[in-house]
């Protein structure tokens, strides 16, 4: 499954503000972001009905179980990755236009460039990254229904 879905500026506006009043650990040290800003897991701040607005593809919204930020600095990249032993489906929702699009690997073969309120939702299973960006990217990744 790989879906492309727009997220309302409103949304993604309340996402920002909610992301601004706190002040996060960076862990990005122990993840694939590379010259970034990573959360760890931040889910327990959105509530169900912000949830739905990020995620409105049937009830996957009930469904996800981890959502951390990243903000990349000049040069910050995502190395490339899959999900496949943790989560079913992964998302990434962009929250700023910007460069450093992401790829896709098999079977999808795609680049997206992060475009405000895009949200990309796939099979955690498909290798993926983020090329460097040089123009403050931020984005949202979200882990939906866990592997048994």
């Amino acid at each position: 499954m790989f879906l492309e879905i727009k997220i309302s500026n409103t949304t993604i506006e309340e996402i920002n503000s909610l992301i601004a009043k706190n002040d996060f650990e960076d862990v990005s040290e122990k993840t694939c972001t590379q010259h970034g800003f990573q959360t760890p897991n931040i889910v327990s701040l959105f509530n169900e009905e912000l949830l739905q607005k990020i995620l409105p593809i049937k009830n996957y919204y009930k469904e996800i179980f981890h959502i951390h930020y990243i903000n990349y600095l000049s040069g910050g990249y995502q190395r490339e990755h899959h999900h496949k032993t943790t989560e079913k489906y992964s998302f990434i929702l962009y929250l700023n236009d910007s460069d450093g699009k992401t790829f896709f690997k098999e079977p999808i073969n795609k680049k997206i460039t992060p475009k405000k309120g895009k949200l990309i939702f796939f099979n955690s299973s498909i290798f993926h990254g983020g090329e460097k960006s040089f123009k403050n990217k931020k984005v949202l990744v979200g882990a939906v229904s866990k592997r048994i």
